[in-house]
């Protein structure tokens, strides 16, 4: 176990820091990606545990130069029109 995993049970131990009493998990949230993939586990778990909860979206490379043409080709107000239509059509 980690130094500061250890020391946050010794302080639950002695009282200086109070545990939830209620069944929440409290989790670790980790990117090796800069937010690209984003992992959680529960809280003093083995790495092993680790779900993933945010995975990077694929576009090919094809795909991402037909973006930055579009880009190119449009003004922003109209690109952002149609970004409020796709939001609107399909979430997120």
């Amino acid at each position: 176990m980690s130094d500061s995993v250890t020391k946050y049970f010794e302080m639950l131990e002695d009282g200086t820091i109070k545990g939830t009493s209620d069944k929440k998990t409290t989790y670790i949230y980790e990117s090796p990606d800069g937010g690209k993939t984003v992992s959680r586990r529960p809280f003093g778990s083995d790495v092993d545990e680790r779900e993933v909860i945010q995975k990077p979206p694929i576009l090919s490379e094809g795909d991402k130069k037909q973006a930055y043409q579009i880009l190119i080709d449009f003004p922003e107000k109209a690109i952002l029109e149609a970004a409020r239509i796709l939001k609107a059509q399909y979430g997120n």
